[in-house]
């Protein structure tokens, strides 16, 4: 295990020499002094709501841009992520425009410029809101991974902002960049065997920032002892690779999966991510920009739509990540983690928003794409079973929800339940001119930004419902910080809410997140019911 840690980048990864980022005083009040070097920040405006003691009045440092590791650049490119050396002087971390390359996707995604393509790969940056920066105070530490298919996004998109967090929480919130595409996610051993295990690059790079937060955070007054790491989508599913990775309580404390599970990590029979040139040396040499922009022409020929938003992501390599994530935390391997797990009731929509066409082509394209061929004698039964009540489109879209998401969440709560207390959720809200609780839908309400980018509807909601709206943030907020210092959302509540048992057979309580929270015992148990017998392996 130490070989592995140290690979991922957790001795003193830190940030290089960079003379625009250097000199100065702190002027702000904001500043941190690390044993990398020191750290000025800045002070952002108070959050409407915070706890007392928590930057309600003076507002937050806010750092951001600060490196993790060395740039995966030159000779690094495609390399598990590497430590750097101490900076000289102060290092101004106020640049929140770092993005790492890809080609934009604007439907679903919020970037800091306009550009159409990202190919600055010196992107390996985290930003920290702090009450204070102050070693004395200990405060619990959120720590997010963005999603985005492993192909787009970025950790400074303004719904990400953690200002809600960590005034109402009164909490350190950490977000963190890592590598996309196939310049974090593509197996090259085939092509050059000393870059065998680079299919799990974008893993590390989480890992390394994990490391990084566990060595530093404590100078921006957080508690490496209690790091809560939350991550969606993509984000969940890399979080859930670790808790099949060796001793994953040395890397956080508590996990919040939103909207991913180990379903969603390549398994190990699974042909990895390949790269859109078959050429090292090509490869090495190429634009950043100009590779991502290949890999989005190869994925829309070869995997467009759903299948492109699962055809990157971590895998079970053996050694990093032993086994698949259920397995794993069956035995035991995580019961030193708590964990909040959930999905969204309408999850797969969110790929059918552009229209009714697009809506039920999906549905279409799920069963010859998605559906397990060993149950294809019993896809009508369950089928039949599923259009109780639903339109076939739709009924074909919540089987695809149930097998994709919240099906193998299920799973994992049931595995980790018999180690320790395990909190499953199901958001349930809906914009009235949308298309369901899709995918990406909790976020506005986690982060308490309540920007709706990518979601159908949900402007139009805020505009019309906005007082509700608000409330149900505060009630998530409070949840999940509540979990991120005890282990329990239900330890310190700062809003009216229900009970939220933890979750085990035979009630199986999963907390209902709509504008009226409530817990419902096992809902919709005939459908889960359907799945008992299949091997859920990996959708990939």
């Amino acid at each position: 295990m130490a070989a592995a840690l140290a690979v991922c980048g957790l001795a003193a990864a830190g940030c290089g020499d960079d003379a625009d980022e250097q000199g100065g005083t702190d002027a702000s009040g904001c500043a941190a002094r690390t044993t990398l070097g020191a750290v000025e920040g800045a002070v952002e405006g108070a959050v409407e709501g915070a706890v007392e003691g928590a930057a309600a009045r003076d507002g937050l440092c806010v750092f951001r841009g600060i490196p993790y590791a060395a740039p995966p650049t030159g000779e690094l490119r495609f390399r598990p992520p590497q430590p750097v050396a101490p900076w000289q002087g102060t290092l101004r971390a106020t640049d929140g425009s770092r993005v790492c390359p890809q080609v934009r996707d604007s439907l679903s995604e919020e970037y800091p410029d306009d550009r159409e393509v990202f190919g600055d790969e010196d992107c390996l940056r985290l930003n920290v809101w702090t009450p204070r920066p102050d070693r004395s105070s200990a405060r619990p530490v959120l720590v997010f991974v963005h999603g985005g298919a492993a192909r787009f996004g970025t950790a400074n998109e303004p719904r990400y902002d953690g200002a809600a967090l960590a005034t109402k929480g009164d909490a350190v919130v950490v977000s963190i960049n890592y590598r996309l595409g196939a310049l974090g996610w593509a197996e090259l051993g085939g092509l050059d065997p000393a870059y065998r295990g680079s299919a799990n690059n974008g893993l590390r790079d989480q890992m390394a920032a994990l490391a990084w937060v566990r060595e530093h955070i404590a100078d921006f007054g957080g508690d490496p002892a209690n790091v809560t790491a939350f991550g969606e989508s993509e984000g969940a599913f890399g979080l859930s690779a670790m808790l099949a990775t060796d001793h994953p309580e040395r890397l956080f404390r508590r996990v919040i999966l939103q909207s991913g599970t180990g379903y969603l990590v390549h398994s190990a029979a699974a042909r990895p991510a390949r790269p859109p040139v078959e050429d090292m040396a090509v490869l090495k040499t190429m634009p950043a920009g100009e590779l991502v922009e290949r890999q989005e022409k190869a994925l829309a020929r070869t995997a467009p739509g759903a299948a492109g938003a699962v055809y990157f992501g971590p895998s079970v390599d053996g050694t990093l990540v032993r086994d698949s994530t259920i397995a794993r935390v069956t035995e035991g391997n995580a019961k030193g983690v708590d964990i909040l797990l959930g999905t969204n009731r309408d999850e797969v929509n969110f790929f059918g928003q552009e229209g009714p066409e697009r809506m039920r082509a999906l549905a279409q394209a799920y069963g010859p794409t998605f559906f397990p061929r060993s149950l294809a004698p019993a896809r009508e039964r369950m089928a039949a079973a599923y259009r109780a009540g639903r339109s076939p489109t739709d009924a074909e879209l919540a089987m695809f929800t149930d097998q994709a998401m919240r099906v193998p969440a299920i799973r994992l709560a049931e595995a980790q339940a018999r180690w320790r207390p395990t909190y499953l959720y199901e958001f349930a809200w809906r914009p009235a001119a949308g298309v369901g609780a899709v995918h990406t839908a909790e976020l506005p309400f986690v982060f308490g930004t309540l920007r709706f980018t990518g979601i159908a509807g949900g402007a139009e909601a805020l505009r019309t419902d906005r007082d509700r709206l608000a409330e149900l943030s505060a009630r998530m907020v409070d949840a999940w910080t509540s979990f991120a210092r005890t282990g329990d959302p239900n330890a310190r509540k700062l809003t009216p809410r229900p009970d939220w048992p933890p979750y085990h057979p035979p009630n199986r309580a999963t907390m209902t997140w709509d504008l009226d929270p409530h817990v419902l015992n096992d809902p919709r148990g005939n459908e889960r019911e359907l799945w008992r017998d299949v091997p859920l392996v990996s959708l990939r």
